[in-house]
C-alpha cells in the first residue's frame, strides 16, 4: 500500500472515533447529573449543582447520586468578556425526582440581559423533567457565603 492509503484509513478511522461518543455507565439505583457550560463569543455560562455533601461547591464534573426525591440547589454564573468584574449569578431550587439508570444536564435560555430560565432535563431525550424556573441575573453579593452555606444545608446534595 502507499503512504497515501495508509494515511487516509488511519483519518478515516480517526474520524469515526471521535464522533463516537462514550457512554458513561449509571449504577444500580443512581442517576448522573451533569453541569450546563458553554463559550458564546465573549459570553461564558456555567451552570451547576451549587453543593456537594451539603456544602457549596464552584464546579463539579459529571457525578452519580442516589436515585429519588430531591432538593437541589443550582447556580447560574454568567460572565461577559471572560472577567469575574463583569459576573452576574442567579440562584434556583428544584424539587425534583430523578430515576435510576437515566442521566441528566442542566440547560438555560435567556428571556433578556437580566433574565434566565433554568431546568433539568435527561439529557438523551432532551425531555424537560423539572419545572422551568425564571429568575434576575444579578451581581455577586459581597458576603454570601453563610447564606449559600444555610442553602445548601437545606438541599439533599
Amino acid at each position: 500500500m502507499n503512504k497515501f492509503t495508509i494515511i487516509t484509513a488511519l483519518s478515516l478511522i480517526l474520524a469515526g472515533c471521535s464522533a463516537y461518543q462514550i457512554k458513561a455507565d449509571v449504577d444500580e439505583g443512581k442517576f448522573r447529573f451533569v453541569n450546563f457550560e458553554k463559550e458564546r463569543g465573549k459570553q461564558f455560562e456555567y451552570i451547576h449543582l451549587m453543593c456537594l455533601y451539603k456544602r457549596p461547591i464552584e464546579w463539579n464534573l459529571p457525578k452519580q447520586y442516589q436515585a429519588g426525591n430531591h432538593q437541589l440547589w443550582v447556580k447560574a454564573q454568567i460572565y461577559q468578556n471572560g472577567m469575574s468584574i463583569r459576573e452576574k449569578n442567579a440562584f434556583v431550587k428544584f424539587d425534583v425526582t430523578l430515576k435510576a439508570g437515566l442521566s441528566y444536564k442542566l440547560n438555560r435560555s435567556f428571556d433578556d440581559d437580566n433574565n434566565i430560565s433554568i431546568w433539568i432535563e435527561e439529557e438523551q431525550s432532551k425531555n424537560i423533567v423539572s419545572e422551568i424556573i425564571t429568575t434576575e441575573l444579578l451581581r455577586p453579593l459581597l458576603i454570601e457565603k453563610s447564606l449559600r452555606t444555610e442553602q445548601c444545608e437545606s438541599g439533599s446534595i
